[in-house]
This record gives structure tokens, C-alpha cells and sequence, in this order.
């Protein structure tokens, strides 16, 4: 896979109008106890409504996806109390193929493209909550844009997937459902954004949360995005490099 292109313009044709302070912030993971946490939040959100597969997959621990190198993960916590409300881990297919090219015959548009898979979207139930999934997606969508992906994807089992369908997320596979190792057993959609198209089509549908995305400074947003260019733009095997490691430093 090629070095995808960073892109430092906005990915959003409206410019900001007003500013909005949220009840929580979003940032990158940073070390073993941000992860821990995050996966105690993400057994906690799964175990509402998947119980099952909390224990399967022992999703209150690591998981190998968690600790590689080339994983970004986001997490929402509350000014209130600290405490994880939601969280999103990112990953690319620069590396190596993500579980979707390799389990399932993606359509001829998203080959040989830079994908970014966005997994384990979890929500702490409440009013706290209600704002972190559009938080979360506003972030992704921000670092996906930033480091050159094509399309982001991800997955959503009922009734989930409605919201994706009012994001603008669109079917991959035209309502056919599919089941992955990211839920086995469970049936899902699977949903792309066209990263370069997503401002489009948002102002085309009249997209309720477009004035949120792109219109909302959110000083609540703390994402390093030349940590995610680092682990996003570059190979490992340049990152591996000591002469590359030292230019970083």
C-alpha cells in the first residue's frame, strides 16, 4: 500500500460560526491505563446488549488490535468525573489489509484505495452520552480526512445502523447483511464515507448534525493529528528505521 497524502485544508466548505463547549473531551488514548480504561467502558457498552460477546471476546481486556503500533484510539472522557463515556479505535490498511478486505469481496471501488476502519464505536448510556457519538464520528472524520484516507469503515447491527444511515454512512453491500470477527455470529452493515465527498453529500441531504461538524468550533477536541499522520502516513517499516526515528524526535 502506498503513503497515503496528508491534507492540511478543512475538509468542510462552511466556515465556523459559533463555538460550543461539550460536558466531556476527546482525545488519543496515551499509554496502558488510557487502553485499560477504554476496554472497561467498552465491556460496560457491549455488555448492555451483548453479553455474550463481551465474554467470547473477553472485551474488557486488551485486545491484540488495541496494542499495535499503527492504532489510534479515541476516547471521550467526562469533565465530571473522569470517566470513559465512549471511545473509537482507528486503524488503516497501510500495514497490512484491515478484517474487511481479507473476510469479505469489498466492491471494485474500495480495491487497492486507503481505508481506515473506525471499531469498538461504544457510548456510555444517558444524557452524557448523547453528544459522544457524533463527537466521536466529527473526530474520526477530521483525522481521516487529515491523513489522506479515501474511505472510512465500519460496521453497525441493528438498530444501530439507523444512525449511520442518518450520518449519510452508505451500505456497502445495498442492504445485505454480513458477519465479521469483529462481531462473530452477529449479522451487521457494513458502511463506507467517501472521505473527499462526505461535506457534499451532508449540505445535499440537509444532514441535521452538518451545522455540528462543520460549522461548531469544539475547544472540547484535543486530537494530535501529527501523531496521527505518524501512524497513519508512514509505514512501519520506514518508522522501524533509525535514521527515520531520530527525525521524529
Amino acid at each position: 500500500m502506498s503513503r497515503p497524502t496528508v491534507r492540511l485544508d478543512r475538509p468542510y466548505s462552511h466556515q465556523i460560526s459559533e463555538t460550543q463547549l461539550l460536558p466531556f473531551t476527546i482525545r488519543l488514548a496515551n499509554g496502558q491505563d488510557d487502553i485499560e480504561k477504554v476496554c472497561l467502558q467498552r465491556a460496560q457498552a457491549y455488555g448492555r446488549h451483548q453479553p455474550d460477546l463481551v465474554t467470547r471476546l473477553t472485551l474488557s481486556k486488551p485486545e491484540p488490535e488495541d496494542l499495535r503500533e499503527d492504532v489510534l484510539i479515541l476516547m471521550a472522557e467526562s469533565k465530571d468525573s473522569g470517566e470513559v463515556v465512549g471511545a473509537l479505535r482507528l486503524q488503516t490498511n497501510l500495514n497490512q489489509p484491515l478484517r474487511f478486505e481479507t473476510e469479505l469481496a469489498l466492491p471494485e471501488r474500495l480495491r487497492g484505495k486507503h481505508l481506515l476502519e473506525a471499531g469498538r464505536m461504544t457510548v456510555r448510556n444517558g444524557p452524557e452520552g448523547r453528544m459522544v457519538l457524533p463527537a466521536l464520528v466529527k473526530a474520526a472524520f477530521e483525522i481521516s480526512h487529515r491523513v489522506g484516507i479515501d474511505y472510512s469503515l465500519l460496521i453497525g447491527r441493528a438498530p444501530i445502523d439507523r444512525m449511520y444511515h442518518a450520518m449519510q454512512f452508505q451500505d456497502v453491500f445495498g442492504g445485505e447483511k454480513v458477519v465479521t470477527s469483529a462481531q462473530p455470529g452477529v449479522p451487521v452493515t457494513l458502511f463506507y464515507m467517501d472521505i473527499t465527498q462526505a461535506d457534499a453529500r451532508w449540505i445535499a441531504a440537509a444532514c441535521p448534525l452538518y451545522g455540528f461538524m462543520a460549522e461548531t468550533l469544539h475547544p472540547d477536541f484535543d486530537i494530535d493529528f501529527e501523531r496521527a499522520e505518524r501512524k497513519f502516513c508512514v509505514p512501519l517499516s520506514v518508522v522501524d528505521q533509525p535514521e527515520f526515528s531520530e527525525s521524529l524526535s
